[in-house]
């Protein structure tokens, strides 16, 4: 299947964008077409988005990635399905066969861009956002004796919870430390996590940290209250990259 993959992604010369934005703009193009009741929905669907991409656009930290983007699905999508749809109608017996050649152009178009994306993840090994290292983590952290497992930095509890089915009990374990200035209370919280010796911590190696140093600070916080990290295991992905450690704490001697 990888071999495949690659040789898709090189005939199809590695496309990185599919047509969807064209559909969309297509929809809006001949939405006038489509009818009134087509054009009511589309207009409360743009309404929709306009609103939503504002607060995203305009609210600090927001707006700044892919997947805030995607929090517009599925309005655009429902715009290319009711405009189009209703077009169709209007073509009489020629209508479903335009559509269904519309649809087919997007469906390949877009499979051709998430094979890239698995083309790229083979060859690559994932990004910094994902790496197949994930897998093995899984496996490993199930056999181990453990009560809590908490993450040192963000993108690891999601994924272990999907692979886990819920089995493992986890926890993000950095966000107290993260803050300029520990509070009394965050301090009970984190010497709570520390004094449990059955916990497990899990890091990022720093060329694979989300939020830069973010391990760095509770371990440091955690040496300063009197414990010291035990590196049980770093965790490769298929490249043999280290991307994941996993920790625990015991008091110093």
């Amino acid at each position: 299947m990888q071999q495949a993959s690659a040789k898709i992604s090189a005939l199809a010369g590695a496309p990185r964008h599919s047509l969807l934005l064209y559909l969309f703009l297509l929809a809006l193009l001949v939405s006038p077409l489509a009818g009134r009741t087509a054009q009511r929905t589309i207009l409360f669907c743009l309404a929709a988005m306009t609103v939503a991409w504002l607060q995203m656009a305009l609210n600090a930290n927001t707006g700044g990635s892919v997947h805030h983007t995607i929090l517009l699905w599925p309005l655009p999508q429902i715009i290319m399905g009711v405009s189009l749809a209703g077009v169709s109608r209007r073509l009489g017996r020629a209508g479903i066969p335009a559509l269904a050649a519309v649809l087919a152009v997007a469906v390949v178009s877009g499979g051709l861009v998430t094979n890239e994306y698995y083309a790229e993840a083979v060859r690559y090994g994932g990004g910094q956002a994902w790496t197949d290292a994930i897998y093995p983590l899984s496996g490993y952290l199930e056999g181990l004796p453990k009560k809590y497992v908490f993450s040192l930095d963000w993108g690891i509890v999601d994924p272990l919870r999907l692979l886990n089915g819920g089995r493992l009990l986890l926890a993000t374990g950095n966000e107290q430390t993260s803050k300029p200035e520990v509070s009394p209370e965050d301090r009970v919280i984190v010497l709570r996590m520390l004094n449990d010796p059955e916990n497990l911590y899990v890091a990022h190696t720093k060329a694979y940290e989300m939020f830069e140093g973010s391990a760095a600070k509770f371990l440091k916080y955690a040496g300063e209250a009197g414990f010291t990290p035990e590196l049980i295991r770093t965790v490769n992905d298929s490249l043999e990259r280290p991307v994941f450690e996993i920790y625990r704490f015991k008091p110093k001697a």
